[in-house]
């Protein structure tokens, strides 16, 4: 039996302006103090808390689920506070499924599809994971439930199923690789008190990769292909939507990570992803953009640490986002168009992530 006492102390600074996307900051911490008890050499069952804490928040949203930014609510309590239970069952040393939290990992997609703060800041995803780890193919499958409704209730239930995964050809040199990404948001459900559609929107992505090393260093070049299909969702203005996704990562030996990419789209909505590469404004009802391009620039730095006394892992990475639009032009809800030319936006921010474990038994 082990207690483990995960968390990370942050500061994000997004300065966003425009018609785009509006800025934000997020400073404060998350924690997650846990008791794991191995039942077995095969199951793994952990309990305990998640506690997520803004300096400076007096009160938090108490009625929807936490993303990377959450939308004020009239009905709040004084702290963020959820439970959190796990049981991870490992079927082989490649097959594993968990019931209950899932581990935030980002699920390996790329940004257009899950927006990396997520990872930080979001509520525990719920539900089920089966992923499969292996030589040549890696997969991971997951359902997130996110409203869970009685009888007769007057709103809607909400969950998140994907799949995320690669098809690998490994040579002594390189690594060629078919990505595939899946996620569907679904809201409706049966039995309510209230007159409802059902409301089913998806992102999907394919595409291209190789890995190699060069110089040392571990070069990734990827392009994705990407859609949006939404059904029954009355508050977006197209059904179909498109996107495609070139990126070149650089990772050096010094824990250095410089990453670049290119986004062309047409009337795409990330569900998870990033709201720079969206169709719609996400600070301006009802106004979308013909063309969305955007080129991303990221640069950041880690350094890690350990101590044995007790088992103590850290992380303190440091990174910079710079986002640069290429020129659009914006339809709002009246039918009025405006003409949107160059606009550069950056981000950066400081993770410190630690992961103390300590043998109770």
């Amino acid at each position: 039996m082990f207690l483990h006492v995960d968390g990370s102390t942050f500061f994000i600074d997004n300065e966003y302006f425009g018609d785009r996307i509006s800025g934000y900051t997020l400073p404060g911490f998350v924690l997650q103090p846990k008791v794991e008890w191995q039942i077995s050499n095969k199951v793994t069952l952990s309990g305990g808390a998640h506690w997520l804490y803004y300096w400076g928040a007096r009160d938090y949203p108490a009625t929807t689920a936490y993303g990377a930014y959450p939308l004020y609510d009239s009905v709040s309590n004084p702290l963020h506070l959820l439970p959190w239970l796990q049981t991870k069952i490992h079927f082989s040393p490649d097959l594993e499924l968990t019931l209950g939290c899932l581990d935030a990992d980002g699920h390996d997609m790329p940004m257009p599809l899950y927006n990396f703060e997520r990872s930080t800041v979001a509520d525990p995803e719920t539900g089920f994971r089966l992923k499969y780890w292996g030589e040549w193919l890696k997969m991971d499958f997951w359902c997130d439930w996110r409203e869970y409704i009685w009888d007769r209730s007057p709103v809607p239930e909400r969950f998140t199923a994907g799949a995320s995964g690669k098809l690998m050809f490994n040579n002594e040199d390189w690594t060629l690789y078919l990505p595939l990404h899946f996620v569907v948001q679904h809201e409706g459900g049966q039995n309510m008190s209230v007159p409802h559609n059902i409301n089913n929107n998806f992102n999907g992505a394919a595409g291209l990769g190789l890995k190699t090393s060069w110089h040392n260093s571990q070069l990734d070049i990827s392009c994705r292909a990407m859609w949006y299909h939404q059904h029954g969702n009355a508050a977006v203005p197209f059904s179909n939507g498109w996107g495609v996704y070139p990126e070149v990562d650089l990772s050096l030996p010094s824990d250095w990570l410089f990453m670049t990419s290119y986004w062309h789209g047409k009337n795409f909505v990330p569900l998870l992803g990033s709201w720079h590469y969206s169709s719609l404004s996400a600070n301006t009802e009802g106004l979308f953009f013909d063309r969305t391009r955007v080129i991303t620039l990221y640069g950041g730095k880690r350094w890690q640490f350990s101590d044995n006394r007790p088992v103590i892992r850290c992380n303190l990475i440091v990174y910079g986002t710079l986002y640069h639009y290429l020129p659009s032009t914006g339809t709002f809800a009246d039918g009025t168009t405006k003409d949107y030319g160059h606009r550069t936006q950056i981000a950066f921010g400081a993770i410190f992530q630690f992961f103390p474990t300590v043998k109770l038994h």
